[in-house]
Order: C-alpha cells, then structure tokens, then sequence
C-alpha cells in the first residue's frame, strides 16, 4: 500500500515537471541586442556575457525538440553574430555561448529597422526555415530608436515571415515602453506580469540595468522551452528519493 502511494505521489509531481512529450521540431529562436552608444562598454560585456551564459546553461539538448539560434547586435549598423546555428549537442551551444561572449561593441545611434531586416534574413534563410514552424524573437534594447525611421515596418516585415512571437527586455530608464509593447510585441496585447502567456502573447520584461538582463534572458528561455522551475525539480527528487526509501525497507523485510 505505501509503494502504490508513493508511486501516485511521484506520477503526481512528474505531471508537474514535465507535460506530455511533443512530437520532434525545430525551433528558431532570434536574440536582437542593441549595441548602441548609451549602452557603454562596460554594460555591453555584461548584456553579451549574460546571453552567452543563457544559452551554455538553458538551452537543451537531446530533445525532443532542437533550437536553432541566430543573434543580431545594431547600432547605426548591423552584424549577424550568430547565423541560424543548430545546436545538436554541447559542443554546438558551446561554440555559439563563446562567439556571443566575443561579440564587438558597435557604439553609436540606434536603427530598429536594420535590426529587425537582419533578424528576418537570418531566420529565412537557415535550412531550417519553414513559415509553419516555430519562431521566436527577443528583442533587448536601452533606448529609442534615433535613425532609420521606426523600425515598425521592418517588425512587420519579420512577422510576414511566420514569426510566431516578439518579446521584449527594456534596460533602464531610457527605454519607451508604450512604443516597445504597442509597436513590437507580439503578439499583442503585449503581456508585462509573469508567468507570461505564452506563445498567446507577447510578452516585456523591464530590467534596471545591464546585470538584470541575465535573468530576464534565462526567464524567456526557460519559458519558451517548457523548462521546470528549480522548486519543481526538486519535489520530484523528493519524490523519486521517497520512493527508494520505500523500496529498500520493503526489500529489508
């Protein structure tokens, strides 16, 4: 009778940890970094380094689904650091963390638009790349955009490729929220309180500073790919180790 009862109690914190498997896809994930004066050198080596520890540490591996990753930087100009790379293994998310941990400071004006242009080649021209698929795009920036134009018709021109969802960190007190959730997001309404609505909506997290990037990175990715809260994790290795002690004194007697 005890077993049957931990066996229920474990199958009841494994529905918690994890839903019920999907079939196998690839699924393009877009991190757009504004790289831009106001950001300053020293933030831009935490902004970089923090996506890079993102990704090392939460992207998975080994399925089901696969992530392909591609990262944008822009200020007055634009650069394709990481070029619609799947990550198949360790060693794949490992070379991807690395490059985004050496990616240049541009320092100068900010172009939404050229940003947002760059993000849709990437994404477009992977192998990957199918209009039906998933596609999710992160867009971290500072500040307003001071060149090129809004940049908003460029965002439409990337959701006419298929992307499912645009979300968003705005660091500091520069930022203008009302344009970022009303003109980017997507899909709106855009959505500010976790635990977010997702894929439904798009959703906005506002950070102080550079160092509270990081967490807001890691949050969206554990949020796009399904991964269990710490707590979660937990109470299932206190249901597993429940379930060893029940068999061993069963075994003593």
């Amino acid at each position: 009778m005890k077993l049957k009862k931990a066996l229920a109690a474990l199958a009841i914190g494994a529905s918690f940890a994890a839903a019920a498997p999907a079939s196998a896809a690839v699924i393009q994930l877009g991190f757009i970094l504004d790289s831009s004066g106001s950001i300053g050198s020293t933030n831009w080596n935490t902004i970089r380094t923090g996506l890079a520890n993102a990704i090392s540490g939460h992207i998975p591996v080994g399925g089901p689904d696969t992530y392909e990753i591609s990262v944008v930087t822009f200020s007055s100009t634009v650069a394709t650091n990481v070029n619609h790379v799947l990550i198949t293994d360790a060693a794949a998310r490992t070379a991807v963390a690395n490059t985004i941990a050496a990616m240049p400071f541009i320092n100068s004006n900010t172009n939404f638009a050229i940003a947002f242009n760059a993000m849709k080649t990437a994404i477009t021209t992977s192998t990957n790349y199918n209009a039906g698929l998933n596609q999710y795009v992160n867009f971290a920036t500072d500040g307003q955009q001071n060149q090129g134009g809004s940049g908003v018709s460029e965002r439409n021109t990337l959701l006419a490729a298929g992307i499912d969802n645009i979300s968003i960190e705005g660091i500091g007190a520069g930022v203008d929220k009302a344009d970022l959730t009303g003109n980017f997001c997507f899909p709106q309404a855009c959505d500010d309180t976790a635990p977010f609505n997702f894929p439904t909506q798009g959703f906005y997290i506002a950070v102080a500073n550079a160092q509270g990037y990081e967490d807001a990175v890691i949050q969206k990715i554990q949020t796009i790919t399904g991964a269990p809260e710490p707590g979660t994790l937990a109470l299932l290795g206190l249901g597993l180790a429940g379930l060893a002690s029940v068999r061993r004194r069963k075994a003593s007697k």
